[in-house]
Parts: C-alpha cells; structure tokens; sequence
C-alpha cells in the first residue's frame, strides 16, 4: 500500500509549493511548516502542479529577458559614449568607455551561457586587442604624459590577470 503525501494533504499546500520552487533551503522549509526534507524533496519530484511549475520558468524567463534588454540598453549607452569619446578625441574616455563595454560583453557572454564562469579570457593575446593597442599609443604619441599612463593602465590590468 503506497503513502499517502504529507505535503499534498497539508493546509498551506498551496505555500509549500511556491516555496518549493524559490531558492530557500529544504531545512528552512521543513523547519517552517513541521514536515521533513524528505517529504518536500519526494513531493518536488512528484506532485508539484506542473501549470505551477511552467508559471515558474516562464517567469524566470522574462525576468532574464529584462535583464538582457536592460544590458542591451547599457551596452548602446555605452557606445555612443565611445562614438562621442573618439570624436572629440578623448582618449581617456574612450579608454574607459571600451573598458566598460568588455566588461558587457563578459557579463553578456555568461548571461547567454556563452561563456563559462570559471573561463578566462585574455584578450591581450587577441590580435585585435594589439592592433588597437598599437593605435592607441600611436594617437597618444603627440601627447607624452598621456601615453605613459595608458601604457602604466595597461601594463597594470595585464599584470592583475597573469
């Protein structure tokens, strides 16, 4: 004879469920309505109203779908700062705008799982990064001051991911 579910003939059912799928610990769940872990795993498993359950991802969909429209957003601010940076030839802001939107690009590439967290990228290495580089010192040459920072920035930021 199977067993009848703790957590399908409770009173606040409905709670248990929505708790279920949020991001508190079974300890803490159990511990608030005085059932086990146990009975709240094998109910996750096996009961929980699968409408609940879509209500759920689709929700946690659009809020992802926020967020990426909200980076997008960012990321065009981001660029006409750099479009303006460059015409009035403001190196230093061009700089930090182009920091700016690598630092995007990073979060983008994890938010879309196309990126690994534990994965390092050294775009230094890039051949892009060196040709922009070399374009950066190049228009930094009339101004001396100004490139021995950039070079002591970069030399700095390559030394920190080594």
């Amino acid at each position: 004879m199977s067993r009848t579910c703790t957590i399908c003939n409770h009173q606040d059912r409905e709670a248990i469920n929505v708790a279920l799928l949020g991001t508190e610990s079974l300890r803490n769940l159990a511990g608030r309505w005085s059932v086990s872990k146990t009975a709240l795993l094998r109910h996750k498993a096996e009961h929980l109203p699968a409408s609940l359950v879509k209500a759920v991802e689709v929700e946690q969909e659009m809020s992802g779908g926020k967020l990426l429209e909200r980076l997008t957003d960012l990321n065009r601010e981001t660029a006409a700062i750099l479009r303006e940076a460059r015409t009035t030839k403001d190196n230093q802001l061009a700089l930090k705008a182009i920091a700016r939107a690598e630092k995007q690009l990073e979060f983008e590439g994890r938010l879309l799982g196309e990126l690994n967290a534990n994965t390092a990228v050294n775009v230094t290495l890039m051949p892009e990064w060196q040709d922009l580089r070399v374009k950066i010192l190049r228009a930094l040459e009339p101004h001396p001051a100004a490139r021995l920072a950039v070079l002591g920035a970069i030399r700095e930021d390559v030394g920190a991911t080594k």
